[in-house]
């Protein structure tokens, strides 16, 4: 799961499994392997609202993307490294 302070500092939202699927159905095309989206992460890992927005899309969807839940586990560092930058960032 994404740690609570990480959503709370990145305002970020739940999305509805409805929302997901034309994002899901865009990944499914896209990205075949978990490699593939694995480096889709790297050029998203400065986006929060498109990393949330994918976590939501590989938690909806596990079974087909993500069952043994590393790409989900990946995200969620991206997202608390960007949590930890914004708040240091606010501080100074």
């Amino acid at each position: 799961m994404i740690n609570r302070n990480t959503v709370k500092i990145l305002s970020l939202k739940p999305i509805t499994r409805s929302i997901c699927y034309d994002f899901y159905v865009k990944i499914n095309s896209e990205f075949k392997t978990p490699e593939a989206i694995k480096e889709a992460i790297s050029w998203w890992q400065d986006d929060g609202e498109k990393l949330n927005r994918l976590w939501w899309v590989l938690n909806y969807y596990s079974d087909k993307l993500d069952p043994d839940r590393n790409l989900r586990a990946i995200i969620e560092r991206h997202l608390d490294s960007l949590a930890q930058k914004k708040e240091a960032s606010s501080q100074t």
